[in-house]
């Protein structure tokens, strides 16, 4: 029997968030220094999501000058997201069907955590064995 696995038992809690005025090179900063690969905009913490910015949204600007653009500007404004309610293969199968690495986890209108599919490898891996990868340099 397959097990029934909640959204909430292996997302990220918490939601890395930005202002839709924030510069972009605050933006980069923040992503580089904390190590996410997508962030949040809304009007402010609390508030509902007005769009949300990953890594592709970013690269798109190398070689401009990023104190001219603000999060509004490069966000993508269709946010897609899951209940922590919602079971992991629903999730995955809207992760798939957008072709997307990862989903805001939305409850009651705010952002309440991230899923990403390095969480549901991570879950899915249950494996005692441990891999080692050597690398010349």
């Amino acid at each position: 029997m397959a097990k029934k696995t909640h959204v909430w038992s292996i997302m990220h809690k918490g939601v890395i968030t930005c202002h839709p005025d924030t510069p972009l090179d605050e933006v980069v900063r923040v992503m580089a220094d904390t190590g996410v690969h997508g962030m949040a905009v809304a009007e402010h913490e609390e508030g509902q999501l007005l769009g949300t910015i990953s890594h592709m949204d970013v690269i798109k600007f190398w070689n401009e000058d990023l104190e001219k653009y603000t999060a509004k500007d490069v966000m993508t404004p269709k946010v897609i997201s899951v209940s922590p309610d919602d079971l992991i293969e629903d999730a995955i199968k809207i992760m798939l069907e957008h072709h997307i690495h990862r989903v805001f986890v939305v409850k009651d209108g705010r952002a309440v955590g991230v899923l990403s599919t390095t969480d549901i490898i991570r879950e899915m891996r249950g494996s005692k064995w441990t891999w080692y990868m050597s690398v010349d340099i």
